[in-house]
């Protein structure tokens, strides 16, 4: 393979990944817990919270750990779908890469 063809071959996957974080970007999952709702995009990033019940809303010190709990869960959530989409889209190039998925 010349490397005319590798720099074009780079460029294309490169142009692919972009793609995929964009369509992560925009993918938005919702997670609630005990009256707090979190919404996420697949790339980890919180976009929103809303606190559903009045009572939590009055007591912050029982709203910091769901809150928490709910944002390390929406993480979780984001980095599984992002593995799954770039090895939907890349295989098992990813894997030699070192991209941490």
């Amino acid at each position: 393979m010349n490397i005319y063809s590798m720099m074009k071959q780079l460029k294309s996957f490169q142009q692919g990944f972009e793609e995929v974080k964009e369509s992560l970007r925009v993918r938005k999952e919702i997670i609630e817990k005990e009256g707090v709702e979190i919404v996420f995009n697949g790339l980890g990033e919180v976009v929103n919270i809303e606190v559903k019940e009045e009572k939590l809303k009055k007591d912050w010190d029982s709203l910091k750990p769901i809150l928490i709990d709910l944002i390390n869960q929406a993480q979780d959530i984001s980095r599984d779908i992002a593995k799954e989409e770039f090895n939907r889209r890349f295989g098992s190039l990813l894997g030699g890469l070192g991209l941490g998925f």
